[in-house]
């Protein structure tokens, strides 16, 4: 009835939000539900769910994926009742923060039964993933389900396979359940289509979920998933982490596959977006990570790196020099981010690292590069895909995908140049690194905490790790206090875009959210980062 429906988008738009909560079993609607949190005086959706749900089902949706993996293995839950309690939750999370754009319950229903079936037979469980329910952005492509990131147009259109990462955790025991909305074209540091609106925050419904893995986000920081895959092309895993103050790994190009994902700008690889996992803990990220290495997915895809596990546990009792950066010299971070950035700093020299001040003279030529890398195209790709439904592009989108010496489509020279001036800022980059003898860097991951819903589109924390292709762990390191974390008074806005981020600070609205930075090593370094992760939140957790 959607893809019929199609060329009247607004009505395909409205069946879609309509078949949605028809995919929710009737027992768990709750038409009011917004306003039930609103009048029992919750902001943090989390934990008003947390006052609504059945205590077991707390408990179970409470618990990381490695106590469910104990728990499920010993036989004390079984994968139909952690199923069910993160469907349960899941689907009211959905009903209070849209963050959903494929349900589907009743298959996963089915398939957990399957694995406790195998489980009463057998006395053990099929795989390291045996009952885990894991939620998944909606581009990473399910046999009969529509991948449409962010499009009218691309509804009805359900994918014919399983995409591969998809089929490693389904063959190690998984149970999917919903896919988690997205962007249009997925080029937003946040979360809003045409499609299915606007996606809010999971821990402070007031504020944005980031994006363009904001669904993800969004699901996880409310505690409807305890492991979720979103991908990042310019900090889509990490903004909406940093958002709801979750643990994730943006690995770098070819570590994990991408094959079976649906892309904007398919075939882009001058900076090219990778796939990786966001969590409510970094142990999670850590087991997920080297089950997927384990599985040699660079049998089956070309474009993974044959790069076994490497442990790296020796580096917890070495002596590091970490690189802070600090301020990127165009949008300066507010108060909290600036507290985290020196309560690590502190710590680190309390342990015997060494710290190295960073300026990053080369900021203003990346941004420059990455954004005449994603306007390259002049909007062919997003125009094209909007036409089939006539829906408008989201301005956002547009000013995110536009360049302003780029007016039609560059020739394929063009292009060739510009892969080369990314490979020349590439190479100054890890110079830049070398020279510092640098083993991380620590930065923010955006300005602030969270962004005002349709707040500033800035990348420019991220986005030069995309381009130089480093590995990025984002770790909690505390939350907003509006009693210390003061608005500067002292400190004079440089451009405009710096003071709409000072202009957005606002203590008492920002306050208890959670802080975080992101641990940033070299290419093909995601072991390291994750080590290096581990020192910062063994300190901080």
């Amino acid at each position: 009835m959607i893809a019929q429906e199609v060329n009247d988008w607004k009505l395909a738009a409205e069946l879609k939000k309509q078949s949605l909560i028809s995919s929710i079993p009737e027992k768990w609607r709750i038409a009011d539900i917004k306003t039930q949190m609103k009048n029992a005086g919750y902001v943090n959706p989390h934990l008003f769910l947390d006052s609504i749900l059945p205590k077991d089902e707390v408990i179970i949706t409470n618990k990381h994926l490695h106590e469910l993996r104990v728990l499920i293995k010993k036989g004390t839950l079984s994968a139909y009742s952690v199923t069910e309690a993160f469907c349960h939750r899941s689907a009211l999370a959905h009903q209070l923060l849209n963050c959903c754009i494929e349900i589907f319950y009743v298959e996963a229903l089915e398939k957990a039964q399957k694995l406790d079936d195998y489980f009463a037979v057998t006395g053990d469980v099929k795989g390291p993933l045996h009952g885990i329910p894991i939620s998944l952005k909606d581009q990473v492509d399910l046999p009969g389900k529509d991948s449409s990131i962010g499009y009218v147009g691309l509804l009805g259109q359900p994918a014919g396979q399983i995409a591969l990462m998809a089929k490693v955790l389904e063959d190690m025991g998984a149970v999917f359940y919903v896919k988690t909305a997205v962007p249009m074209a997925m080029m937003l540091p946040e979360t809003y289509s045409n499609l299915h609106g606007y996606t809010f925050n999971g821990v402070n419904i007031n504020l944005s979920p980031g994006g363009s893995s904001g669904g993800e986000g969004s699901l996880i920081g409310a505690g409807g998933s305890c492991m979720g895959f979103g991908t990042d092309i310019g900090g889509s895993i990490r903004i909406p982490s940093a958002f709801q103050g979750l643990y994730s790994l943006k690995p770098s190009v070819g570590r994990f596959s991408y094959s079976g994902v649906t892309n904007s700008y398919s075939g882009q690889e001058v900076v090219p977006s990778v796939i990786g996992p966001m969590s409510t803990s970094l142990k999670d990220i850590q087991i997920i990570t080297e089950l997927i290495v384990a599985s040699e997915t660079w049998n089956n895809d070309p474009k993974v790196m044959p790069i076994p596990w490497r442990d790296m546990s020796h580096l917890k009792d070495t002596p590091l020099t970490i690189g802070i950066w600090r301020f990127d010299g165009a949008v300066m971070p507010h108060p909290p981010i600036q507290r985290a950035l020196r309560q690590v700093e502190a710590h680190l020299k309390e342990k015997g690292h060494k710290i190295v001040e960073l300026t990053f003279p080369l900021q203003s030529q990346i941004l420059s590069t990455i954004s005449r890398v994603f306007g390259a195209d002049a909007a062919y790709d997003v125009e094209s895909i909007c036409a089939i439904s006539g829906e408008p592009i989201v301005p956002t989108v547009k000013e995110m995908i536009q360049c302003d010496d780029i007016n039609e489509p560059i020739t394929v020279n063009e292009w060739w140049n510009l892969a080369d001036e990314v490979y020349g800022l590439k190479k100054q980059f890890y110079e830049y690194w070398k020279d510092n003898s640098l083993d991380a860097i620590l930065a923010p991951v955006w300005p602030s905490t969270a962004s005002l819903p349709y707040g500033q589109p800035t990348i420019n924390y991220t986005a030069p790790f995309n381009l130089c292709d480093c590995c990025s762990v984002v770790v909690p390191i505390t939350n907003v206090d509006r009693l210390i974390d003061e608005i500067d008074t002292s400190y004079v806005p440089i451009n405009p875009a710096d003071n709409h981020m000072y202009q957005s600070y606002d203590p008492d609205l920002f306050d208890k959210m959670p802080v975080c930075l992101q641990v940033v090593t070299k290419k093909l370094e995601e072991e390291k980062a994750l080590v290096v992760a581990s020192i910062i939140d063994e300190i901080h957790n």
